[in-house]
């Protein structure tokens, strides 16, 4: 063999062997938290700061000005999310906007209106996962004063949808003003003025049909949340949006976020 073609070789080798020392030291492993992933369309619908920065009207929409939400960012880890206005088609004949989605992100929006919680109900129960973050008094902090209509739903009302579905929830004033964590059964989440989740009672004047549209659910976390299994979907109520609320995260606060999401969309038994 002469010495070219072995120098050649060796060559080859060496390039072969240096490549394969790159490819372990810079690709990401699987327990990467940064690692590419499938990320799942996730539809979002709210009237809290996450998706645009605060305040931002039409223009600085479209041309992109302003800091991205740290919520957004850290959900777009895992998820592509598509924010909506409405749940219900705008016109009879028109395809849905939940059409095409399995996964919901309903976090403090401005009302569901009797179409919205008619949609609602039908695409959980078709197999429709959803994460609804209520919250019975935001305690955030905004620029835009609470008359305008861009400042987030101060109150969360529980729409008819929840009560068919078997629940309903209380506000206790006489609590502490304080950000502390608190048990969702399957994490911890930050909490500041929570409400108190409870399965109604169904001795209380229910119709036969109503009690057969009820979830099978189960309260969580001391009342914090609750998981329901309605029809083919599943459904997980958190009675604060506190974590969303945050003008920066602290310590563990993203990986709580997305450890929540995770058991919401996830499929259980």
């Amino acid at each position: 063999m002469s010495p070219i073609r072995q120098h050649g070789k060796i060559a080859i080798v060496a390039l072969v062997a240096a490549a394969a020392v790159l490819l372990f030291v810079f690709w990401p492993r699987a327990d990467d938290p940064e690692a590419p992933i499938e990320r799942h369309p996730l539809a979002l619908m709210t009237s809290l700061p996450i998706y645009w920065p605060e305040g931002a009207d039409i223009a600085s929409i479209v041309g992109g000005a302003g800091e991205q939400p740290w919520v957004r960012t850290v959900i777009e880890r895992r998820y592509e999310l598509v924010p909506l206005d409405s749940l219900s088609a705008a016109a009879d004949g028109e395809s849905g906007p939940l059409n095409g989605f399995d996964r919901l992100l309903l976090a403090q929006p401005r009302g569901l209106s009797p179409a919205d919680n008619e949609v609602l109900d039908s695409w959980v129960r078709g197999g429709g996962r959803l994460l609804y973050l209520l919250d019975p008094m935001l305690t955030g902090q905004y620029s835009v004063p609470v008359g305008d209509p861009r400042h987030p739903t101060l109150v969360g009302l529980v729409p008819p949808v929840i009560l068919r579905w078997g629940l309903a929830m209380q506000y206790l004033d006489q609590q502490p003003f304080d950000l502390h964590e608190a048990s969702y059964g399957d994490g911890l989440l930050p909490v500041q003025l929570a409400g108190d989740i409870l399965i109604l009672d169904e001795a209380d004047g229910f119709s036969e049909e109503q009690l057969a549209a009820r979830g099978s659910c189960e309260v969580l976390g001391e009342g914090l949340a609750a998981r329901c299994k309605v029809g083919k979907g599943q459904v997980l109520v958190v009675a604060d949006a506190a974590v969303l609320e945050m003008f920066e995260p602290t310590g563990e606060t993203p990986q709580q976020l997305l450890d929540l999401l995770d058991v919401a969309f996830e499929v259980s038994d």
